[in-house]
C-alpha cells in the first residue's frame, strides 16, 4: 500500500472510532415495565420485566440541542446489584445526583419482607445499599414513588409482596428522607383509594396527583379518572404514564383501557392551573407518530416529553408481551405535536422552559456531572481538527512530491545537454 493510501486509511480509522464513541455504540433492545430517572442530561433506565434485562442500567443523552429519534445516543452504566422490576426509582441525596431504587428483591433475588433501597451514585457510577433507620415499609410491587426538591421521596400504593394472590393492596404513604436516610410513615388521613399500576405526579403547588390504576385483580375495578375534573371524559386505565409540562399540564399517554379500543384516548392533558382541573383529549399529529403503548416510560425534559419502550398494542390488546417497542418518540408539549428532533423546535418563538420535572423525578439544575452532550461535542471538534490536519498534511505531501519530480526532471534535462 502506498504512503498516501496508508495515510488516508489511518485518518478514516481515527474518525470512525471517534464517531462510534460519540454515538454510545449500541441500541438497547425493547423492554417494558422498566423504570426511569433523570439526572442532568442523562435519562437513566433500570430493569425490565424481560428476564434478560432485569439488572440493566442504561442511559440516554437527552441534551436538547442534539436529541433526535433517528440516532439517539445510548450508553451503558454499571449493572444493578439485584433484579429490578415492578418497582420504582427516584432522585435524592445532598447533591441531587443519587438515584434510589425501591425494590422488593435481595441481591440473590430472594423475596424480601421489607422494602430494600439500592443507591446509585451517578458521579462515581457506583452502587451501595445504605443503612436506613425508621419504620421500613413492607415490601410491595407495582407502586409509584415521587420525590420533591428537598431530598424526600414519597412512596404510595402497590401490591403486598411476596403475596402471589395479590389480595392486599396498599394506600399507605411512606416518606424516605434521603438527606438523613430515614423512613417516616406519612398520614393516612384522606388517603387515595388503594391501587396499583397508576401514576404519581408532583404538581407545582406541592400536591401529588395520583391518576388511574386498578384497585383489585388485574382486569377489574379500574379507578375513575374524571371525578375531580371537568372537560373531556377520560376512560379509566392502568399502566399509562404521566408527566408535568412546564406550563402546569399533566400529560398522560397510553395505558390499558379495559373494554375499549378508542385510540383517541391515547394522549390527553389535565390543566392543573385551573380550579377545578380540566381534561383535554389531544389528537395524534406530527412526525414519527408513536404506537399505542402500555407498561412504557415517559419523561419531561424542557418542553419535550420523551416516550420510550413499552408493549405495543396488537389486535386491540397488550397481551403479547413480546411485541415490545425499542424506539423513542418526542412530543413538543407547547403545541402537542410529535417531532423527530428537538433542535428544530428550539428555534421557535417559544423557547423551552428550563424547569425539569417528570413522573418519578423533580431535579434541581446544580448537578456536577459533565454532560454527555459535552462529551459528544469534544470528539466532534477533534474530528474536525484531525480532518483539517489530515488534508493539510496531504497537501504538503503532494506539494513536496511535485517539487521532487520537477527537480528530478530538471537534472535529467541538464544531463542531456
Amino acid at each position: 500500500m502506498s504512503p498516501f493510501k496508508n495515510y488516508i486509511f489511518l485518518w478514516l480509522t481515527i474518525i470512525l472510532v471517534w464517531m462510534s464513541a460519540g454515538s454510545g455504540g449500541f441500541a438497547p433492545p425493547g423492554r417494558f415495565r422498566e423504570n426511569s430517572a433523570l439526572v442532568g442530561n442523562r435519562l437513566y433506565f433500570f430493569g425490565s420485566q424481560n428476564t434478560a434485562q432485569q439488572r440493566d442500567n442504561i442511559y440516554l443523552d437527552v441534551t436538547l440541542s442534539t436529541l433526535n429519534t433517528t440516532n439517539p445516543s445510548w450508553f451503558r452504566s454499571n449493572s444493578i446489584p439485584a433484579d429490578f422490576l415492578l418497582a420504582s426509582s427516584c432522585v435524592g441525596g445532598p447533591n441531587k445526583n443519587t438515584i434510589y431504587l425501591l425494590n422488593h428483591l435481595t441481591t440473590s433475588n430472594g423475596d424480601s419482607n421489607n422494602t430494600i433501597v439500592y443507591a446509585f451514585d451517578t458521579v462515581a457510577t457506583s452502587w451501595s445499599t445504605p443503612n436506613i433507620s425508621g419504620q421500613i415499609p413492607l415490601s410491595r410491587q407495582q407502586f409509584q414513588a415521587v420525590n420533591d426538591t428537598n431530598g424526600k421521596i414519597y412512596m404510595f400504593g402497590g401490591f403486598k409482596y411476596p403475596n402471589p394472590s395479590f389480595d392486599v393492596i396498599f394506600n399507605d404513604i411512606y416518606i424516605l428522607d434521603t438527606l438523613i436516610l430515614t423512613w417516616i410513615q406519612g398520614s393516612n388521613v384522606n388517603a387515595p383509594t388503594p391501587r396499583v399500576d397508576f401514576t404519581a405526579t408532583l404538581l407545582n403547588n406541592g400536591f401529588i396527583l395520583y391518576l388511574g390504576g386498578i384497585a383489585g385483580v388485574v382486569g377489574t375495578n379500574t379507578i375513575y379518572m374524571s371525578e375531580f375534573a371537568t372537560g373531556d371524559t377520560l376512560n379509566s386505565r392502568y399502566s399509562h404514564t404521566a408527566v408535568l409540562s412546564p406550563d402546569g399540564h399533566v400529560i398522560i399517554y397510553g395505558g390499558v383501557i379495559i373494554g375499549s379500543t378508542d385510540q383517541s384516548q391515547v394522549l390527553a392533558s389535565l390543566d392543573s392551573t385551573v380550579n377545578p382541573y380540566k381534561w383535554s383529549i389531544k389528537p395524534i399529529i406530527g412526525n414519527n407518530l408513536p404506537p399505542s403503548l402500555a407498561f412504557h416510560s415517559s419523561n419531561i425534559v424542557g418542553s419535550f416529553m420523551i416516550l420510550t419502550f413499552g408493549v405495543m398494542m396488537a389486535n386491540n390488546t397488550f397481551s403479547n408481551l413480546n411485541n415490545v417497542n425499542s424506539k423513542i418518540y418526542l412530543l413538543d408539549t407547547r403545541n402537542y405535536t410529535w417531532v423527530t428532533s428537538t433542535s428544530t423546535s428550539l428555534n421557535s418563538s417559544h423557547p423551552p422552559n428550563p424547569t425539569v420535572t417528570q413522573i418519578q423525578t423533580v431535579i434541581a439544575s446544580d448537578s456536577n456531572l459533565l454532560s454527555t452532550g459535552t462529551i459528544v461535542t469534544i470528539p466532534l471538534v477533534l474530528i474536525a481538527i484531525l480532518a483539517i490536519a489530515g488534508f493539510t498534511g496531504y497537501w504538503f505531501y503532494k506539494k513536496k512530491k511535485q517539487n521532487d519530480i520537477i527537480r528530478v526532471a530538471g537534472s535529467k534535462f541538464d544531463a542531456s545537454m
